[in-house]
């Protein structure tokens, strides 16, 4: 019988496989379709993400006293930050866009008065997380309402932002209880369950992505076959 354990060590393996394969997808557009605008940011973002995490991860076998969740903050931070701006410029809606900056100043500025509290180079952003994540959302939320509106609506899968919403969403909903109770599980006996559920949401994620990718890569090849 598998053990919490050895599915948690599995299921991080594919989960990191599925980031590592969204990247390289990502890379792939890059210079294969010479993308612009949305899907070339969102591309190295993909790439960034990638790296940092191979940092992050092998920053312990290369300093075993170190602590790496400084890089974990850093890409955090980077990670709200870019996908308020992406929510901000493909957003239309005059009302909604401003919301957006207003998000964007509001984590800014609690990230920074949380940093009195919390030691960003030992500690994972707490409340700025949450907050980031509750706004990252709201934005989302902003996106469908706007989409569902449009004329577009018909073909709604074939839009590379719904596949990118739909991953952050399922993640950010799964990852922000996870990351309430993370601070408690961290010393308890059983704490594989919820880093066994974060693993899901990551492959779930970039699967979403990945997919975002194959539907925009079609809707290309639709579009020249005509």
């Amino acid at each position: 019988m598998v053990t919490k354990i050895e599915l948690l060590i599995v299921l991080r393996k594919i989960a990191f496989g599925s980031e590592c394969i969204a990247a390289l997808t990502g890379l792939f557009f890059l210079f294969n379709y010479k993308v612009k605008g949305l899907l070339k940011w969102f591309s190295i973002f993909l790439i960034y993400i990638f790296i940092n995490d191979i940092i992050g991860y092998n920053t312990r076998h290369w300093f075993p006293n170190s602590n790496n969740l400084i890089l974990y903050n850093i890409s955090t931070t980077l990670t709200f930050l870019f996908l308020f701006f992406m929510y901000h410029l493909h957003i239309k809606e005059k009302s909604s866009k401003r919301f957006i900056i207003y998000f964007m100043v509001l984590y800014v500025l609690t990230l920074f008065i949380c940093g009195f509290y919390e030691n960003y180079l030992i500690q994972l952003q707490s409340i700025p997380f949450l907050l980031g994540a509750f706004l990252l959302m709201t934005c989302i939320i902003f996106y469908y309402a706007e989409l569902l509106k449009s004329e577009h609506v018909q073909e709604i899968t074939k839009d590379f932002l719904f596949w990118i919403s739909v991953g952050l969403l399922i993640y950010y909903v799964g990852k922000m209880p996870f990351r309430i109770v993370r601070d408690y599980y961290a010393n308890h006996n059983d704490s594989s369950t919820l880093f066994i559920l974060n693993s899901i949401f990551t492959i779930i994620m970039n699967s979403c992505f990945i997919t975002g990718f194959l539907m925009h890569r079609k809707a290309v090849s639709n579009r020249y076959s005509r």
